[in-house]
């Protein structure tokens, strides 16, 4: 579908790949996949995500042309989609991450003797742990080997509960950094 304000030139294009003219979609695919691989990389950071990303928005492009909608031109089009999917791609990973921290907590607090059947994994987690700073490895080991809650933590160390919350949090994030840094953590991918 085209808007009104959209260039000539590109409704000539698009009406050709909405023909199947393949050698019009290769023009197209040779003049912006390395740009558009170029600018994902200022988002992901990645070069092999980045030309899946760009290479899946043109195999999109190709299936679905008929039912894609031109507000501009086919390179706002194009800048626009690779940034949104690059977008989508970095909050996949933050709820992956989140995933396995949730994982790793759940380990922590588990009393089943399977989930911690593996000592190499167990010992990582450990080291983790005892990287942290002192107070932090404190209240991080009651909030989740002893399993007290947070104002238990704050009146057994003599500190508010706003500062068990921060020093929990910061924890979280500095063992998320290291475990997925050493170990090939992947329990949800």
């Amino acid at each position: 579908m085209f808007h009104k304000a959209v260039r000539v030139e590109d409704s000539i294009l698009l009406n050709e790949i909405k023909s199947q003219n393949k050698a019009v979609f290769e023009a197209l695919f040779k003049e912006y996949y390395f740009v558009l691989v170029k600018y994902a990389e200022g988002f992901v950071f990645n070069r092999q995500i980045c030309e899946d990303i760009v290479q899946n928005l043109f195999i999109y492009f190709w299936e679905n042309v008929g039912k894609i909608t031109i507000q501009s031109s086919l390179k706002a089009y194009f800048y626009q989609s690779v940034k949104n999917r690059c977008l989508n791609h970095l909050r996949d990973l933050e709820v992956l991450d989140k995933r396995k921290l949730l994982f790793i907590e759940a380990m922590l607090t588990s009393e089943d003797s399977d989930v911690w059947s593996d000592p190499e994994l167990i010992s990582k987690i450990k080291n983790a742990i005892n990287t942290l700073p002192e107070k932090m490895a404190v209240v991080f080991r009651l909030k989740y080997v002893q399993g007290l809650r947070n104002k238990e933590i704050s009146e057994s160390m003599n500190i508010s509960e706003n500062t068990v919350k921060t020093q929990i949090s910061r924890a979280k994030s500095k063992l998320r950094k290291q475990l997925f840094n050493i170990t090939s953590l992947n329990f949800f991918l």
